[in-house]
């Protein structure tokens, strides 16, 4: 690989600490902390998440049902090897991934990559000690690389550039760094950009809207202020109202429609409700500055 630059002698596991296992599988799928030349390395091993029969089946449903990459320990590897090295080309921070002399011989599949010690986003939305205004700081950042991603995905036609698992756990925020992980599971249907787009607006609300206190109000305004097309954000409030959720592909939004009612929808209301009104009132600003009816309304 072209952005791997560090090669670093075989690993001393003797002192490890684990920060992260399956137990669900065969044992393998964990993330190791290790000292190695006066600092920390993180080594994530890949294995299989669970029974070998049940790998199977949602191996089929990943690759023909909603065109994801496969979940073999060996394809998540190289899936996350590839696309680490992907965002960091297109200027989008990642780890950096250090090439390992030699692999350990009970777990074939594993990367070494920089350890950061910092919280990730949602860590510090959630921390009471952190203020206001340096919460907003750190959503506005991201809200401005986000939208550049989002572009640049469209632009290449690339739907690497956007998380399958979207979530601010998947950031750190290392001082003027925000710095995206795991990526061991892509979705792979070009056509399907603007909806997975979608569905990523929709895990980056959720959880923005664990913000601690009543921050999530102040904090969406700052993201709907920095984030350069409102659009996709009105259509996925009319998703919202509509299904509940963003259904990964357009058949299957029978069955969100048909299970609307059903608990676990139900609970995602008052979210809903409140994207609905935070866009409104930030249409509403448009509104009132141009003179004309905002683009970005959903009603």
């Amino acid at each position: 690989m072209n952005d791997i630059k560090n090669a670093i002698k075989p690993i001393d596991l003797r002192k490890a600490q684990i920060l992260n296992i399956s137990r669900r599988g065969d044992g393998r799928q964990q993330v190791i902390k290790v000292a190695h030349d006066e600092k920390f390395v993180a080594l994530k091993c890949y294995g299989l998440k669970r029974t070998r029969l049940k790998v199977l089946f949602r191996q089929l449903g990943s690759l023909f049902l909603v065109g994801k990459s496969s979940i073999t320990a060996k394809a998540r590897h190289d899936t996350e090897l590839d696309v680490l090295s992907l965002w960091k080309g297109e200027g989008f921070d990642v780890p950096q991934v250090y090439h390992l002399s030699e692999l350990l011989e009970d777990i074939p599949y594993c990367i070494a990559m920089e350890y950061i010690p910092n919280p990730t986003v949602a860590e510090l939305l959630q921390d009471d000690q952190k203020s206001l205004s340096f919460k907003k700081e750190v959503i506005a950042r991201y809200a401005r690389v986000w939208g550049k991603r989002h572009a640049r995905a469209l632009e290449l036609g690339e739907p690497r550039l956007l998380q399958e698992n979207p979530t601010l756990s998947h950031v750190f925020v290392s001082r003027d760094r925000l710095v995206h992980f795991d990526f061991e599971i892509v979705f792979t249907r070009k056509k399907d950009l603007k909806r997975l787009i979608r569905r990523e607006i929709v895990g980056i609300l959720r959880s923005m809207s664990k913000a601690s206190g009543d921050s999530f109000s102040p904090l969406i305004d700052t993201l709907l202020n920095a984030y350069p097309d409102l659009s996709y954000f009105r259509e996925t409030a009319w998703e919202l109202l509509l299904y509940g959720t963003v259904p990964v592909m357009g058949w299957t939004a029978i069955f969100h429609r048909l299970t609307r009612r059903k608990k676990r929808y139900t609970k995602r209301l008052n979210f809903t409700k409140t994207l609905a009104r935070a866009l409104k009132s930030r249409c509403d600003i448009c509104k009132g500055r141009s003179g004309s009816v905002c683009s970005c309304s959903p009603f």
